[in-house]
């Protein structure tokens, strides 16, 4: 069973780093209206009170992330924090969740080299219902590894 565990995880490895090679081909190939929403990276500026992040994940080593909610009164806003220790061409998207319901469209960030140090994938801001809960969904890659996990959830 250990065996088939390891040609699985090389499998998973082997897709991943397909996927990765070949999203700037994807993404020309299926760009519709609703991709409007893909972009750069944008240069990190620092956080305050209403920006609710979980704690930090190690993607590999010198590749570190946090997943964020932005809550601002009934608006709120998903964004991906990354943190390189040096640059790295990497990629990422930023997906946001209300009352347990995904909310469309997503942010994909542009596979890109940025630079050592922190950068941010935001999705766009969206006008919430008070008393739901919101949560975002953060996914980055390199051409090494991947991981896709969550915000803190924070009620509207």
């Amino acid at each position: 069973m250990p065996e088939a565990q390891a040609e699985l995880g090389d499998d998973v490895k082997k897709v991943a780093a397909f996927l990765f090679a070949a999203a700037p081909a994807i993404a020309l190939l299926t760009a519709t209206p609703a991709s409007a929403v893909d972009g750069p990276w944008n240069p990190y500026t620092g956080t305050n009170s209403n920006w609710h992040c979980g704690a930090t994940v190690t993607i590999r080593q010198g590749v570190q992330a946090q997943s964020c909610i932005v809550v601002s009164g009934t608006s709120y806003q998903g964004a991906t924090i990354i943190n390189l220790a040096s640059a790295t061409t990497v990629a990422g998207s930023t997906r946001t969740w209300e009352a347990g319901n995904e909310t469309f469209p997503s942010k994909e960030c542009n596979v890109e080299t940025r630079p050592a140090g922190r950068s941010v994938c935001f999705n766009a801001t969206r006008a919430g219902a008070s008393g739901h809960a919101v949560q975002a969904k953060s996914f980055v890659a390199d051409d090494i590894a991947w991981k896709e996990w969550t915000s803190p959830t924070v009620v509207l």
